[in-house]
């Protein structure tokens, strides 16, 4: 029993995304399952604990504030888009006497300078996996800072989805975000947490070397449950890319059970793509996969660090494999890495146009670069800039400002013409993803969800 087993009131927020950010066609499909993870680990170490997940893809900011309640434990998962909304719901939460936790990618990538600026409203800052560090914050531990860089998938329990969020919503969002893709129900999981690669434009925190996998008959235990109970038959992996480790990916295979045959969706690096893996998805029942293809220059390909032999060939070769098994793909895109210019542009549109007509894919991401803190990117422009001796150091980053300053200090083209070829690239699609402010082109889907 945990110190505060009783009476305790732990409200987990995923904060909407920042003013200005529109929708686009995963918006409100997938749980925010590291929430979901937090809660169901603080409900099995303190079981009368009151525990709830407050979704800002399904709440606004003023909804969020109005829902805390006095003296609760509020953690808040953070990336770029959100972070402000974040610390308004922090600074609502302190003045009604909250404990507050900050945690996720954003928060992860810039810990000191978070907790430099806003102990005022920031109680403690998680860097990595929150699962342990908020139970053992509800039963007194002090640390401002606390690092947790293992996921410990196997020391948890299973994700228990329906104890704390209505899986419907989210699935009727995907239902009719994709309708041309059956009337499937669909949700998310991790295979793994991690990645081999350190992509130029990457944030996602890396808080210790190396990949974490699930044991496989553990996630299969978590999928069996989501199809015997919730009627799932399409299951989103949101990992890294599930094609790394052929070994592992062989061991979930040969570990699922004969009774269910969900379809799945992966990410997949070009690199990964092989007859070995095909073999391994195809008895997956994996019938989509998400490629980052990045960029139709084959000198730009080079600066992303995706592997030595990364290239607009290879990424084609892949999707060719691909799709001679009837797999389908999005293609993901980037614009703006070092070296863009209004011919490199042209080319990454003439590489998409040309996997589009022989592919005919329907989903697409595209995006110019944001260097997001904890990137490459944004270190490399964080030098550039105090190179130059101006100040750099804060906690708010407008992610418009990071992509219009980095476009300024290394490519030969402006932010204009990068967003007139986003674009055109999300063009291709009917359903559309993207992170951009003020959207137009990138929003949901042709039909104009």
């Amino acid at each position: 029993m945990g110190r505060f087993d009783t009476m305790v009131t732990v409200q987990l927020i995923q904060p909407p995304r920042s003013q200005g950010y529109g929708d686009n066609s995963r918006s409100a499909c997938y749980v925010p399952l590291g929430l979901v993870s937090i809660a169901t680990y603080v409900q099995s170490q303190l079981p009368n604990a009151r525990v709830e997940i407050l979704d800002g893809e399904f709440f606004d900011v003023n909804d969020i504030i109005d829902r805390l309640k006095p003296g609760s434990f509020v953690g808040l998962d953070t990336k770029a888009p959100n972070y402000e909304s974040a610390l308004l719901i922090a600074r609502a939460a302190k003045d009604i006497s909250c404990r507050v936790i900050l945690g996720g990618v954003y928060a992860s990538a810039i810990p000191e300078r978070i907790l430099s600026y806003r102990s005022a409203i920031v109680d403690h800052l998680v860097v990595g996996y929150g699962e342990i560090p908020v139970v053992e914050i509800i039963n007194g531990r002090t640390d401002p800072l606390i690092r947790n860089g293992s996921p410990a998938f196997n020391d948890i329990p299973l994700p228990k989805r329906d104890l704390f969020l209505d899986l419907e919503p989210y699935i009727e969002n995907f239902q009719r975000q994709h309708k041309t893709w059956g009337n499937l129900r669909a949700t998310n999981t991790f295979t793994h947490v991690g990645c081999k690669y350190r992509c130029l434009f990457c944030e996602r925190t890396k808080p210790t070397k190396g990949v974490y996998f699930v044991n496989p008959p553990r996630f299969w235990e978590e999928v069996t449950s989501l199809v015997q109970t919730h009627g799932i038959d399409y299951v989103v992996d949101f990992s890294d890319t599930l094609t790394q480790n052929t070994d592992f990916l062989r061991d979930l295979v040969e570990a699922k059970p004969a009774i269910i045959n969900p379809q799945f969706h992966v990410f997949s690096t070009a690199d990964g793509i092989n007859s070995a893996t095909i073999e391994l998805l195809q008895r997956l029942n994996v019938k989509h996969v998400f490629v980052g293809v990045e960029s139709g220059d084959e000198t730009l390909a080079r600066t992303i660090h995706k592997g030595r032999d990364f290239s607009p060939k290879m990424t084609f070769d892949a999707i060719a494999q691909l799709a001679a098994v009837d797999i389908k793909v999005t293609p993901s895109f980037v614009l703006g890495l070092p070296g863009e210019s209004k011919e490199t542009l042209q080319r990454t549109y003439d590489h998409a146009r040309k996997i589009y007509d022989i592919f005919n894919f329907e989903e697409i991401f595209c995006a110019g670069l944001i260097p997001f803190p904890g990137s490459p990117a944004f270190r490399r422009l964080e030098q550039r800039v105090e190179a130059r001796g101006q100040l750099f150091y804060r906690d708010i980053y407008d992610p418009e400002q990071l992509r219009e300053l980095w476009i300024s200090e290394f490519c030969n083209v402006d932010s204009k013409e990068i967003m007139e070829f986003t674009d055109k690239l999300l063009g291709l699609g009917k359903y559309r993803i993207t992170i951009r402010k003020e959207t137009t082109a990138g929003v949901g889907s042709d039909d104009g969800v």
